[in-house]
């Protein structure tokens, strides 16, 4: 529990829970959530672009509820948010389908490069430690 300052009025509250948001804001946010899921029951297959204009809710408001599971994009096909590496249209996730796979491929390999350079340096250290015997 402490001080924090809210990301949405900067005004100092008491921070109780994980919540980046003061009590009002808090409450603002779910207004908007509630004009957001009923335009889309009404709307299925509006882009995030069609309802953040419609609901006058922040693009990135859409997308923290989409990240958090709060919106299915499986019920609104149509509900495509920019990937963070490359822009692309994504439904799920901060990253899009390749953006993913080059992000494993770049692990998988650093992964490697580390197991082989761990396993040279043992080598190494087991050379030099026989010839100090």
């Amino acid at each position: 529990m402490g001080l924090a300052n809210c990301k949405g009025c900067g005004r100092l509250y008491n921070q109780q829970t994980h919540l980046d948001v003061c009590p009002q804001c808090r409450m603002e946010e779910e207004r908007q959530f509630y004009a957001v899921r009923d335009y889309l029951r009404e709307h299925r297959r509006s882009t995030i672009y069609e309802l953040s204009d419609s609901t006058e809710t922040p693009v990135s408001l859409i997308i923290k509820w989409i990240r958090e599971g709060r919106i299915s994009t499986s019920d609104h096909p149509e509900l495509h948010y920019p990937c963070e590496s490359c822009g692309a249209p994504t439904l799920e996730g901060k990253y899009c389908k390749p953006c993913k796979d080059r992000l494993t491929k770049g692990f998988e390999q650093t992964k490697q490069e580390l197991t082989e350079h761990r396993n040279s340096e043992q080598q190494r250290g087991a050379y030099y430690h026989r010839r100090k015997d």
